[in-house]
């Protein structure tokens, strides 16, 4: 059961609401878990929300590599439309103030880590320093065989996705455009965009560091997901289990049996508590 609900007003929020959370915490072991929720008040849609992208593209096409590969084989221009309506959006996205109030926290010790299913690398870009990401980076390119990464800088990735669309239609000339931006590694294998989809398995490391951090935690920020999508769901329940207190902060309710929940826009109510922390 959830034990209050406050209203969407983050101006409203009762004192006791951010009490809650500041008097359930041992400075540096509160731990953070992030979703689509918080970019989306960066301009970036959620992938499933209304005006989302799988309103437009099939995730059983775009969201797996065989969808992906298949496509692109017999319509490549479809690719270079998704990629061209996937990017714009993360290029564009600044921090919003959720994100910021969240570096600020574990500026002054009391966030331990930020644990996150977004790619869009907008948490570092507001200054936090221990993010996992546990979808991976779309601003990152990973190798298929050794899992070596290479970041790549957001001018790289529009050059590429404005190259595409001048060749929407030429596979061969598309492909050597590919080719010059996801390169051989020199262990032999080949590079692809970190991310993880669908089908795939999440980062190993990525996903043994987010485990360490909600063990060692005496409370759990769940903000902007719906806790739908597992293996990621499934990680409350393991702070769950442990008797951690539970706090949620998000537009609509997911059906996390949370301990507090808090209704309204991360970047109006994270900037209130902090205020108070």
């Amino acid at each position: 059961m959830r034990q209050d609900d406050v209203g969407n007003n983050a101006e409203m929020i009762p004192e006791e609401a951010a009490n809650y959370i500041k008097n359930n915490f041992n400075k540096g072991n509160i731990a953070c878990m992030t979703g689509a929720g918080i970019s989306a008040e960066s301009g970036i849609p959620t992938f499933r929300g209304k005006g989302g992208l799988w309103e437009k593209y099939r995730p059983e096409i775009y969201a797996t590599t065989m969808g992906l590969v298949s496509t692109f084989e017999n319509k490549p221009e479809k690719i270079v439309d998704f990629l061209n309506d996937f990017y714009p959006f993360l290029l564009n996205a600044k921090p919003n103030p959720g994100h910021i109030a969240l570096a600020v926290m574990q500026k002054e010790g009391i966030l331990k880590a930020v644990v996150t299913q977004n790619i869009d690398s907008l948490h570092q870009q507001a200054g936090s320093r221990s993010v996992i990401e546990l979808h991976g980076n779309a601003f990152r390119i990973r190798c298929t065989d050794c899992l070596k990464t290479i970041a790549c800088e957001k001018d790289r990735i529009k050059e590429m996705v404005e190259l595409l669309k001048m060749y929407r239609r030429q596979r061969l000339q598309l492909l050597r455009i590919l080719s010059r931006y996801f390169p051989k590694c020199e262990c032999g294998g080949r590079f692809r965009i970190d991310i993880v989809l669908f089908g795939e398995t999440l980062p190993p490391d990525a996903l043994k560091e987010a485990y360490r951090v909600l063990e060692n935690c005496s409370l759990l920020l769940v903000i902007g997901t719906s806790l739908v999508i597992y293996p990621v769901a499934s990680l409350p329940l393991y702070v769950k289990e442990r008797g951690v207190k539970i706090v949620e902060i998000n537009n609509e309710p997911s059906n996390f049996p949370c301990d507090l929940f808090i209704q309204g826009k991360a970047g109006e109510i994270l900037p209130e508590i902090l205020k108070i922390l």
